[in-house]
Parts: C-alpha cells; sequence; structure tokens
C-alpha cells in the first residue's frame, strides 16, 4: 500500500481490500480478486465500498465505481470533498471522523439519502442544494455556532433525521424548540423521536417568526420560479435563433464606458427610457412572428420527417412480402423435393429448382426497383423540402434585416435626443441660466463645460452602437444559412448512408 508519511494513499490494493471487507464478492471469487482477476473489471460491478480507519487524506482513484450505492470514509484524515462527482448512483456517504471544514463536491450526488459528516470541523451549513433526497443528515460535533445555519435546512423537505449535538449551537437554551419549529419534516432530532406535542408547542413559540420566514422564502421562491421561467423563455429564443431580438438592447449599453459619462447628464434618462420603450414594442412584435415561422418550419420539418418514413415503411413492406412470397416457395420445393414420399423424378427436380431460381430472380429485380423508385421519390421529396425551407430562410432574412434597419433608426432617433438633451444643457449653461449645483457629479459638469469633448462622446458612443448593430446582424444572417444547410446536408447525407 502506498505511503507518504503517516498518510495512505487510495491504490488498488486498499480498494480490493475495501471490497472484500463488504464482502462484495463470493467466496469462490476470492482467488480470482487476489490473483487473476484484474480491479478494472471488478470496480463497475461493486455497489459498496468501505475505506474506513486508512488514514486516507484525499479522495482519488475512485474512477470506475460509477455502480456505488454506499460509500465509507469515516474515520481518515480527509480534509475536502472532493472527486465523488461521477457517483451518480451513490446513496449513502458517510464522511464522519475527519477534518472536512466545508460542504461542498456533491451536486452531482442527486441520489444522495444519508449522509454522515460527524466529527469535522464544519462552521457552515452548504453545499446541499442539489440533494433533495436526503433523508438522514449527521452535522454532530462539529463547529456550527449560528441558528441561521439551521434554517437553510427547511429545504430540504425529505429530511427525516437530523443530527446537531455536539456543536456550539446545542448548548443554547432555544436550541431544541428552534430546530423543531423550523425544520418540520424531521421526525428524528439528536438519534431521538420527536413528539409531535413539543413540535406544536415549538411553532407557536416562534410563530411571528416562522411567518417571516415563510413570507421571505415565498418570496424567494417567486424570484426563482421567474428566473427558472427566464431562463426557459431564452431558451426557446436560442432554439428559434432569434435570442439576440432579446439582448441586442442591453448588449448596446454593455462595456460601454462613453454612455456612462453620459448617463450623468440631467435628463439623460428620458431618451434612454423611450429608446426602451420602442426597442421592446419592435423585439416583441418581431419575437411575436418569429415563433410563428419558427413552429412553422418545424411543423415542415416533422411533416418531412412522416412523409420519408411512410415512405420507407411502404418500400418496406413491399419489400418484405416480396421475400416472404420467395421463401415460402422455397419451403414448398425444398419439402416436395425431400419428402421420402415424393415421387418426383430428376427432370422434376431440376425443373422445380430453376423455377425457384427464376422467381428469385424476379423478386431481386422488383426489390431493386423499389429501391430506385425510393430514390427517386426521396430526391423529389427532398427537393420540395429544400425549396421550402429556402423561401422560409429567405423570409426571415429579410424580417432580421427589417429588424435591424427598425434598431439602428432606434439607436440614431435615441443619438439624436440624447445629444439635444447636451446641447439645450451646454446653452444653457452659457447663458448662466444653470450654475454648477444643479448639475449632480463633477462628471456632468467637465462634459457641459467643454462642447467639444461633449460632442466626442456622444459621437464614440453612437458609432459604438451601430458597429455592435451590425456585427448582431451579421452574426445572425450567418446563423440562419448555418442552420439551412445543416438540415439540407442532414438529409442528403441520411439518405446516402441508407
Amino acid at each position: 500500500m502506498a505511503s507518504k508519511g503517516d498518510v495512505q494513499v487510495i491504490d488498488d490494493i486498499m480498494l480490493m481490500q475495501g471490497i472484500l471487507d463488504e464482502r462484495m464478492v463470493q467466496e469462490n471469487d476470492v482467488a480470482r480478486v487476489n490473483g487473476e482477476f484484474n480491479l478494472i473489471d471488478l470496480a463497475p460491478t461493486v455497489q459498496t465500498l468501505s475505506l474506513s480507519f486508512k488514514r486516507i487524506a484525499v479522495i482519488e482513484n475512485l474512477v470506475g465505481f460509477e455502480s456505488l450505492v454506499k460509500l465509507c470514509l469515516d474515520n481518515n484524515r480527509i480534509r475536502e470533498i472532493q472527486n465523488l462527482g461521477h457517483l451518480v448512483n451513490l446513496r449513502w456517504l458517510d464522511l464522519s471522523f475527519n477534518a472536512i471544514t466545508t460542504i461542498k463536491g456533491l451536486e452531482k450526488l442527486t441520489q444522495l439519502e444519508d449522509l454522515s459528516l460527524y466529527s469535522n470541523k464544519i462552521e457552515t451549513i452548504e453545499g446541499l442544494d442539489h440533494c433533495k433526497r436526503l433523508q438522514c443528515l449527521s452535522l454532530g460535533n462539529n463547529m456550527i455556532r449560528s441558528m441561521e445555519q439551521v434554517k437553510k435546512l427547511r429545504a430540504q423537505r425529505s429530511l427525516r433525521m437530523l443530527t446537531l449535538s455536539g456543536n456550539p449551537i446545542a448548548s443554547e437554551g432555544e436550541y431544541r424548540s428552534f430546530l423543531l419549529a423550523y425544520i418540520d419534516s424531521i421526525t428524528y432530532l439528536d438519534y431521538a423521536m420527536i413528539d409531535e406535542n413539543d413540535r406544536a408547542m415549538a411553532k407557536e413559540q416562534y410563530h411571528d417568526e416562522l411567518l417571516d420566514t415563510q413570507e421571505k422564502e415565498m418570496v424567494l421562491k417567486e424570484k426563482a420560479s421567474r428566473e427558472e421561467k427566464h431562463s426557459a423563455y431564452l431558451q426557446e429564443l436560442e432554439g428559434a435563433g432569434i435570442l439576440f431580438a432579446q439582448t441586442i438592447f442591453d448588449e448596446l449599453f454593455a462595456d460601454d464606458a462613453d454612455m456612462e459619462r453620459l448617463k450623468h447628464l440631467p435628463n439623460s434618462k428620458d431618451p434612454i427610457d423611450a429608446f426602451r420603450s420602442a426597442f421592446k414594442n419592435i423585439s416583441e412584435d418581431y419575437i411575436r412572428v418569429s415563433m410563428e415561422r419558427h413552429l412553422k418550419r418545424q411543423k415542415e420539418i416533422d411533416d418531412f420527417d412522416k412523409s420519408i418514413t411512410k415512405m420507407r415503411t411502404a418500400d418496406e413492406t413491399d419489400s418484405g412480402m416480396l421475400i416472404d412470397g420467395y421463401n415460402k416457395s422455397k419451403r414448398i420445393v425444398a419439402d416436395q423435393i425431400t419428402s421420402p414420399f415424393s415421387t418426383l423424378t430428376s427432370a422434376d427436380c431440376q425443373r422445380m429448382v430453376k423455377s425457384l431460381q427464376e422467381e428469385l430472380e424476379r423478386v431481386c429485380d422488383e426489390m431493386m426497383n423499389i429501391e430506385v423508385r425510393q430514390v427517386e421519390k426521396f430526391e423529389t421529396l427532398v427537393d420540395e423540402f429544400e425549396n421550402r425551407l429556402n423561401e422560409m430562410k429567405n423570409e426571415t432574412l429579410e424580417a432580421q434585416q427589417l429588424f435591424f434597419r427598425a434598431i439602428e433608426e432606434l439607436e440614431e432617433k435615441f443619438s439624436t435626443s440624447l445629444r439635444a438633451v447636451a446641447m439645450d444643457l451646454i446653452d444653457r449653461f452659457a447663458r448662466d441660466e444653470l450654475d454648477q449645483e444643479y448639475f449632480d457629479d463633477d462628471e456632468a459638469m467637465s462634459l457641459v463645460v467643454d462642447k467639444d469633448t461633449c460632442m466626442s462622446v456622444l459621437t464614440s458612443s453612437h458609432d459604438n452602437h451601430v458597429g455592435k448593430i451590425q456585427k448582431k446582424e451579421d452574426e445572425a444572417r450567418s446563423s440562419e444559412m448555418r442552420r439551412f444547410q445543416e438540415f439540407a446536408s442532414f438529409y442528403t447525407t441520411e439518405e446516402v448512408t441508407q
């Protein structure tokens, strides 16, 4: 067993012993494991692995054990949870009696039901968001000091058994009542079954605080729901190839240092808001029409797929009937020739075999004709399909062009409006109608007192926006052309493969 000082490394010998410790191998397989059997072949079959009391410092070398359901790494010297992401079938994980300070590395262990982190050095409850099936959690004898940490476990709706004894919070007078009030899914706390009367009293004690917590959770839940829906919406737009119509406005103003300076000008917010409102109207109309076009294209693709499938099914049925007919004739001839009661002469047999050969030739010729006709029908369907897709592509490109021209026009109006705001401020300041107190900060003042600089900043921001619009248009056009080519080449390649 490899070692470094007093620390052990997980190697093949340790893994093999861990398998044997859990009696995962039958007695008649022990000899093979010790000599002839390869760990690489054995690992995928192992469901339970014990690596307890091994002085392990680093979790490693578990590649190949993807079928593991139970893993024991307790009583070691592990400081960090790592290299477990591929063990997606894990339901039971024991990391107790180690030196772990942070709960992490469990994001992909979504099947986990039992997790023991007893007797470590954990201060914060975290890293369990993806472990929605967790039923038993042991965090006893750690360094958790804040009751607020416990509230995080409210999200673990499957949790039934919780251990937190031995933490600093456990010595607080309200420890048990606080947990019973806030973590209402558990039935066991610190190895003791919960009395429902005690839970009811605890909830009554923390009634107002619980209401406040529930309201905050509802707000967060609604926010998460909105974000999830928005993300799904963006994915839908991405699938339709029109995400740019949703994001381009924010992209225009992103990384625009000149615009950040211009925003300091009094009344600059009005042109920006007007630009945003007008963009929103154009964007929504474009997205609505584009989604209709996208659905139409998807239906066209589905209809084409169905036509191809129907054609091939019909041809396969016809070919199958020809083959079945020939096989039936072959069986009849074979039975007649080989029958012990047959009275056929040699000439009769030769004549029957010759007839069978002629039938086979006719079948082959007809199957070849079916294949030729299928290729011709497929080419016709593909040509019609490509023509319809090409028409839709042209419609899409034309709509894209109109959309980007409209955005350019809005940008021009916005730039003109913002320039008018700046010129008004410059003129009024020059006529002493405005004093320095009118301006919110020095940045605005510096633009107003220097007309040339202000106009230069306006021009630079406008040119930046126009450049971004043109770049996004080129990207959108290239993407649409690529989508069309991918559709067309896919079916052509598929037919060649067929």
